[in-house]
């Protein structure tokens, strides 16, 4: 028992140090689309927009994982690891994309 509360808080460190790094990724995106054309802005800004609002989700998420904690059970826990893959999926897809702007 005690493994595995240590396990989610080691995890969950992970997990706030990888949102953090995002949140001033968002911040780069913002700033980039300031510096582009109308249309280039309008698309960085819609995915901007987008990662945001998924971001929040995550970050509601290690919440509740955090007020859990070991006691989180493993579908909860499947269930977020699922919602950051596919978070950093599209942080890494946005990245990729605004590399050449």
């Amino acid at each position: 028992m005690e493994q595995e509360k240590k396990e989610v808080h080691v995890k969950v460190d992970t997990l706030e140090a990888q949102l953090k790094e995002w949140g001033i990724n968002l911040e780069k995106f913002r700033a980039q689309a300031d510096k582009t054309k109308d249309k280039a802005k309008a698309e960085i800004e819609r995915e901007v927009a987008t990662l945001k609002a998924n971001l929040n989700e995550a970050q509601k998420k290690l919440e509740e994982l955090k007020k859990t904690g070991d006691a989180a059970s493993g579908e909860f826990k499947k269930g977020i690891e699922n919602a950051w893959a596919e978070l950093k999926k599209a942080f890494d897809s946005a990245t990729n994309k605004f590399k050449g702007l």
